[in-house]
């Protein structure tokens, strides 16, 4: 398994580092290391990734308002947020713009690694701090999943629950005591209720609602 990767952040010295760091991590191969988001356009006749760990803050702006153009331009990459910053708003933005997860720039770097090998197999790439974020931003909203979903059981609601922490199905499997198979029925009958296709789809409606 090689994992592609893109790094976007204007600070030349961290990227250096994580260029650095993603050659000796043999499951992974470094694509390119940009500044800014008019150099990643540039790169996008040539090199597609699986996943582009983006900054937010870069020269040509909040990076938030152009994760759904990446998309467009990089369909088949993953876009994972890394931040300097702890903002509860801008993670929740993140997400229902379509990003696959949130990292701090304080995490270690085999914390990342790990998170964006998780990512790569269909998880979300989310630090702890992050995840605290979502839910208290969640439980702060004055309706919940279940008002705008009726559709879904119970059951079905607290899988949504487990997925929007970014957990893998293997891990909640085991968290819900159900067989990994169930996780996979589960989630596509709440895929078929939703008229959604993806956990990333699935966790912006959560995030909506």
């Amino acid at each position: 398994m090689i994992i592609k990767l893109g790094l976007v952040d204007d600070s030349h010295m961290l990227r250096e580092y994580f260029v650095d760091f993603f050659k000796r991590c043999p499951e992974f191969e470094v694509m390119f290391s940009v500044s800014d988001l008019k150099d990643l356009y540039r790169a996008k006749t040539a090199l597609q990734p699986d996943i582009i760990l983006l900054d937010i803050m870069l020269p040509s702006g909040n990076s938030l308002k152009s994760i759904s153009k990446v998309k467009q331009l990089f369909p088949y990459a993953h876009i994972v947020i890394l931040s300097a910053v702890e903002d509860p708003a801008a993670s929740h933005a993140a997400l229902i713009n379509g990003a696959k997860g949130f990292l701090l720039k304080t995490s270690s770097s085999d914390f990342i690694r790990d998170a964006l090998v998780k990512t790569f197999e269909g998880g979300t790439a989310l630090s702890p701090v992050i995840v605290n974020h979502l839910i208290d931003f969640n439980n702060s909203q004055p309706r919940t999943l279940a008002d705008v979903a009726p559709e879904l059981t119970k059951r079905e609601l607290d899988l949504c629950n487990l997925v929007v922490t970014g957990m893998s199905n293997k891990m909640i499997a085991s968290t819900m005591n159900i067989a990994f198979y169930t996780v996979n029925e589960h989630l596509k009958h709440i895929y078929k209720k939703l008229n959604i296709n993806s956990k990333s789809e699935l966790i912006s409606y959560i995030m909506r609602a």
